[in-house]
């Protein structure tokens, strides 16, 4: 369950990307260390996802530049969702949605702050 909880936390409820981008990042030293420890490579990455709470979407592209010039800069492809905390009772998973300030009083009260979250709703 911790493990799945730590996917969880990883991934876009949405879309099913991980939510930030980690390519312009530079999480280890040296290729050594991803190659032969593959269980840091997994708790650095979750480590810089889980506090994102946004699906980090594309940066727009600029019309005053040249295309012809520049290379296509290869983008995350996120969708831009606001994300759940992904909460642990027991052996069941829960999604709570943090109330944003700009929210109506209507609007909290349509969908709940915390629910279950199906095997089902995870896999797809």
């Amino acid at each position: 369950i911790v493990k799945v909880k730590k996917i969880l936390e990883s991934i876009c409820v949405n879309c099913g990307k991980l939510k930030a981008d980690t390519s312009p990042i530079q999480i280890l030293p040296t290729r050594f260390v991803t190659s032969v420890i593959p269980k840091i490579v997994w708790a650095v990455v979750w480590a810089h996802c889980k506090t994102k709470m946004v699906c980090e979407p594309d940066d727009p592209k600029e019309e005053g530049t040249d295309p012809d010039n520049e290379e296509p800069k290869k983008g995350h492809g996120g969708c831009g969702h606001t994300q759940p905390q992904i909460r642990k009772e027991g052996l069941k998973l829960f999604v709570q949605y943090k109330k944003t300030k700009d929210d109506d009083d209507d609007v909290k009260s349509l969908q709940p702050d915390k629910r279950l979250i199906t095997p089902s709703e995870v896999y797809t």
